[in-house]
Parts: structure tokens; C-alpha cells; sequence
């Protein structure tokens, strides 16, 4: 817990020096983190792999706004529901596929991405198609319209927190060791009465409910959703974080989070053309940062410190022997 001491002030001086620009930067990077986090679970933990998490993200997004409209009531209940409802669905795709290994299981939730955007495009009726959904309700509590980056900074970060306290807790309880084991080998979590395919299909769900709440929160963020944002590019850039973090790195979800979300800024100009950089970066970081790139970056640092300090060393020998033979 301690990345959370430090975490914390972070969070609380960006507030009090109020920069737009900065406090609409971490904003993305809270709603980003929450669905990695899912993911970071899912695919550290239990090896799955997931190709189409935009999908739970455009559920939750979708289902939070639809629910807000249509029945009139709170939209804090349309994000419990929609929360619930990328949970069911990620479940529900856990229980047809989890059967599945490796680049069988990638494929099938690359289709389920592929298939989500092609409804939100097509059922124009309910989803707006390309147009989308606008005049979505704002988010309040307390009196306290949270209308723009500085009021819905407190709350996407609370949202954030939560989600890695749990995941950080989640890993190091039974349930976690479980987890690992699976993630090892199903005919070692066999052997230990532990049933692979249920510990599969929860974390699948848990992951799912990650990404749904992170899409209900930019739903009423943003006031507006079309099925733009949750292509596969989206999905890619979530790989990417988790890759970049390490996928057993809980908290270095955020670290990948934050140069994710710059390095996008940096590729605005490049429009759809990004998704190539990203897919770039993500084999990279697959082969060469297996441990994710902040390790790497700490383990070679390691070891260039010794070396720089051995040739410091060897200099100041050779100085003073210098200096013993010119005053001789």
C-alpha cells in the first residue's frame, strides 16, 4: 500500500494547482486505469487473454446512459446497473469460451469487441448509431453538480483508489493464490481441488465490472458516447498498459496509464493512423519488457549504477597515483 501514501498528495496538489489541462489529463487517466486494472487481473493472474475489452467499457458506458434516459431515476442506480451488466457479460462469455487456450480465447473476445461496435453502429434506433447519445445527465452529490474536470476529479480517482485497494487486496488473499495457480497450470490447480474454470469466470466477471464502471464514468463525463472511442484500437491501448505496468503489477497499472494517456495526447495528429504506433509499442514491450517497462528501466539502471561507479572508482585510482608520482 505504500504506492498509495505517495499517490495521494500527488492527487491533492494537482487539485489545489487546478491547471485545466492537467486536471483533464488525470481525469482520462483515472477512467483508463479502471478498466486495465480489470484487465491486469485477468490476464496476470488467470492468463487470459483478452483482445476486445472495449467491449465491457462501451457495455457499461451504453447501459449507464440507456438506464439514466429512459427511466428517469438516479443515474447513480444506471451506474450500479451498468456495472452489473458488463460483469454478467464478461461472465457470460467466460462460461462459453474459457475452455479455450491462448490464441483461441484472444481471438474469441476480438470478435466479441468487433461485434458490440457493429451493434452500437447499426441499432441507430436505441444506440444513435454514429451520431451516439448526447444530454447525458451530470453526475451529483451533496448538492454538488459535478460538471466539469475539477468536480469530477475527486470522484474518478475515488473510483480509481477503490478499484486498486481491491485488487491489491484481492491478489494477496486465498482467492489470489487460487488465481495464480490457475494462471500456472489448470492440471496443477486440479490437483490442488481448486476448480480452474470458476476462478476463471469470476475474475473474467470482476474484470468486466472494472471496465463498466470505467464506462459508465465517461459516459457522464464526458455528456456525450458514440461507438468511436470503444474500437479496437481502445482495447489495444488497454493491452498496452498492462503490458507496460507488467501484468502482475497491480499498481504499475498507473504508471502505464499515465504514459499512455501522454503519449496520446502526442498522437492526436495522427487520427486512426495511432493504433499502429500502439500496436508497435505493445510487441516491444511484449518482447523486450516482459517484466513491464518500468522494471526494465529499474533493472537496467541497476546495473548501469555499479558499472558507473567502478569507472569512477578506477578514475580516482589512476588520479592519485598520478599525483604520488608527479610529487615524487
Amino acid at each position: 500500500m505504500k504506492p498509495l501514501l505517495l499517490l495521494v498528495p500527488a492527487l491533492i496538489l494537482a487539485a489545489l494547482v487546478n491547471d485545466p489541462y492537467v486536471t483533464n489529463l488525470l481525469v482520462v487517466c483515472a477512467i483508463f486505469a479502471l478498466p486495465a486494472i480489470g484487465l491486469s487481473l485477468l490476464m496476470g493472474y488467470t492468463g487470459q487473454i483478452s483482445l476486445g475489452h472495449a467491449a465491457f467499457v462501451a457495455i457499461g458506458a451504453y447501459v449507464s446512459t440507456l438506464f439514466e434516459q429512459h427511466s428517469g431515476l438516479s443515474p447513480w442506480l444506471g451506474m450500479l446497473l451498468a456495472t452489473a451488466a458488463s460483469a454478467l457479460a464478461a461472465w457470460s462469455v467466460g462460461w462459453l469460451v474459457f475452455r479455450l487456450r491462448g490464441h483461441h480465447l484472444a481471438m474469441a473476445t476480438l470478435a466479441l469487441g468487433m461485434i458490440v461496435h457493429t451493434v452500437l453502429v447499426e441499432w441507430q434506433p436505441v444506440t444513435g448509431g454514429q451520431d451516439g447519445l448526447g444530454n447525458i445527465a451530470v453526475l451529483g452529490a451533496f448538492g454538488i453538480e459535478l460538471f466539469d474536470d475539477l468536480r469530477f476529479y475527486p470522484l474518478a480517482w475515488l473510483a480509481c483508489i477503490a478499484g486498486l485497494v481491491l485488487a491489491h487486496n484481492l491478489v494477496r488473499s486465498p482467492t489470489g493464490l487460487a488465481m495464480r495457480t490457475v494462471g500456472e497450470s489448470d492440471a496443477v490447480a486440479a490437483s490442488l481441488g481448486i476448480d480452474a474454470a470458476r476462478v476463471k469466470r469470476r475474475v473474467m466477471a470482476l474484470s468486466g465490472a472494472y471496465a463498466g464502471l470505467g464506462g459508465a464514468l465517461y459516459a457522464h463525463w464526458m455528456g456525450y458516447i458514440s461507438p468511436d472511442p470503444f474500437h479496437v484500437g481502445f482495447s489495444i491501448k488497454l493491452l498496452l498498459i498492462v503490458a507496460l505496468g507488467g501484468f502482475t503489477g497491480v499498481w504499475n497499472v498507473l504508471a502505464g496509464t499515465f504514459f499512455v494517456v501522454i503519449v496520446s495526447e502526442w498522437l492526436k495528429p495522427l487520427g486512426r493512423f495511432d493504433v499502429v504506433i500502439y500496436g508497435a509499442l505493445l510487441v516491444l514491450a511484449m518482447i523486450h519488457c516482459r517484466d513491464g517497462l518500468f522494471a526494465s528501466l529499474a533493472r537496467i539502471a541497476g546495473k548501469a549504477l555499479p558499472a558507473r561507479r567502478h569507472a569512477v572508482h578506477k578514475t580516482s585510482e589512476r588520479a592519485m597515483d598520478i599525483a604520488k608520482e608527479t610529487s615524487a
